[in-house]
């Protein structure tokens, strides 16, 4: 395509440049890259998940294949990586039409029997400029919502910005995800941007601050969200699932096991593609 400009890292495996309708759509220095990890809540913290959870936090992943070739009129890049901490694979698939639009397919690929635990989500984030300040979406809206905790959030179409979508708990932690989305689009004042959409309803996030910002680390430092400085970006989480937050008490409690995730494979695929509404 003419319009458009998708650059992988062979030594990564990442996209790690996306550019259209004369925008550019990932920040400089960023990827998108997959993500297992949430800022730790209240909750979390209370049953030590921070630390049962943390080799998902950032595994080492090894490029064991990188291919890229073409079919028909698509670019097709293949992408496996070896992680040797979590006993898995992960599989990905791009492919990419003429408009820049990309279909990606995530696969986690484990080994039955291996001692690993339980993680916090299965998607990809990445970081955009942070001019991308507005929100539309066909979901569960209009506050934040988690996969135990919507019921109370109604379907439907949503107009919104990225600066709303952060709640100031009076500890930073994982804020802002909205559930059953059907679509997404994070954009600019221009109405240019992107659009995300599945196979099936799925959740996500932009903030004006990263996961790192919000996390703690393993143990709380007792900092206040009114005291965060907002980062110079936007920070876009796209997840398959989530697990949800276990909102019984904040002293040992973890979800029910059908909000967990529990170790065995997963499959993700969605589109991520330019959009240019005006």
């Amino acid at each position: 395509g003419e319009n458009f400009v998708v650059e992988f890292n062979r030594r990564s495996g990442l996209i790690t440049r996306y550019e259209a309708n004369g925008r550019q759509l990932l920040l400089d220095g960023a990827s998108l890259r997959p993500n297992f990890w949430r800022a730790p809540t209240d909750n979390d913290f209370g049953a030590g998940l921070q630390r049962r959870y943390e080799a998902w936090k950032n595994p080492e992943m090894k490029v064991e294949s990188f291919e890229g070739r073409m079919d028909g009129k698509l670019a097709v890049v293949n992408v496996t990586f070896g992680i040797e901490s979590l006993s898995a694979k992960l599989l990905y698939e791009y492919r990419i039409d003429a408009q820049g639009a990309i279909r990606i397919s995530q696969k986690l690929v484990t080994t039955p029997g291996a001692k690993v635990s339980e993680f916090f989500r299965f998607g990809m984030r990445m970081e955009m400029p942070e001019s991308f300040e507005y929100l539309q979406y066909y979901g569960r809206g209009p506050m934040e919502n988690y996969a135990d905790r919507n019921n109370c959030s109604l379907l439907g179409i949503y107009k919104q910005t990225v600066t709303e979508q952060f709640y100031p708990y009076i500890r930073p932690q994982e804020t802002g995800t909205k559930t059953d989305l059907r679509w997404w689009r994070v954009l600019d004042r221009s109405g240019r941007g992107i659009e995300v959409i599945s196979e099936a309803p799925f959740s996500a996030s932009a903030l004006h601050y990263s996961i790192e910002t919000l996390d703690d680390g393993p143990k709380k430092l007792q900092r206040h969200s009114h005291e965060l400085d907002q980062d110079p970006l936007t920070s876009l989480c796209i997840d398959k699932v989530q697990m949800g937050l276990a909102c019984e008490d904040s002293w040992g409690a973890i979800p029910r096991p059908e909000y967990r995730l529990p170790y065995q494979d997963y499959e993700f695929v969605f589109i991520i593609k330019p959009i240019s509404l005006y």
